[in-house]
């Protein structure tokens, strides 16, 4: 079982003086007073146990991976590839290949708008997003729809800043290829309720992304 995955269930119900204690650099104290860190969506800070991966990486398996036949490559592949393996039973994907490693989810959802979204959406289609969404989770899906003849719909918000359901039900048709929407509002603090969102439109055929740069947990 993957450490991270062992240590999300650990946590419950949620304590925080336990989590704040896996990162060093939470220890550094701003005007007197512990630091506290918001910006994760920009930059997500390390625990002890991926900084002590990156020293170990650096110091003993430092190496091209997939590149080069001799001990270092084949420590840094196989080290690379138990990564992957590692985070597909965290995610309870089917195969290890369903993983691909991005620098972040802007380049993440670019990847997929250009890929499959290329191959998917044509002309008079639909994508449906929300008012929530980040720019990296709108900007791909304008660009798409506005090469493919596509359209994009808009599930609106409520005024307490929660997802319109109902609208959400009304936006699925038969055009619909694809609904992209955030798991948690990284300006609302919005937890949407996921699930419920997928089983809508799985129901339909439809797939879905989820933008989970601010879900660390469900």
């Amino acid at each position: 079982m993957p450490q991270f995955a062992t240590v999300s269930r650990q946590f419950r119900p949620f304590d925080v003086r336990s989590i704040r204690e896996d990162f060093p650099i939470l220890r550094t104290r701003v005007h007197g007073k512990p630091l506290v860190y918001l910006d994760n969506a920009a930059t997500t800070q390390k625990p002890q146990s991926v900084v002590d991966a990156v020293v170990r990486s650096y110091a003993q398996e430092n190496a091209n991976v997939h590149r080069g036949v001799h001990l270092l490559s084949e420590r840094a592949t196989e080290a690379f590839e138990n990564a992957r393996i590692k985070v597909q039973r965290f995610l309870n994907a089917a195969d290890p290949r369903e993983i691909i490693f991005v620098r972040g989810a802007t380049e993440a959802i670019n990847l997929v708008a250009q890929t499959y979204g290329r191959t998917h959406v044509g002309s008079g289609d639909e994508i449906v997003v929300s008012e929530m969404e980040h720019h990296s989770n709108i900007v791909p899906w304008q660009m798409l729809c506005e090469q493919m003849g596509a359209r994009l719909r808009v599930v609106p918000i409520t005024d307490a800043g929660e997802l319109r359901l109902d609208a959400l039900d009304a936006l699925l048709t038969e055009r619909t290829r694809l609904v992209a929407i955030v798991h948690v509002s990284n300006s609302l603090g919005t937890v949407n309720p996921v699930r419920a969102i997928v089983q809508k439109a799985h129901r339909l055929g439809i797939p879905v992304l989820l933008d989970g740069a601010q879900a660390w947990r469900t």
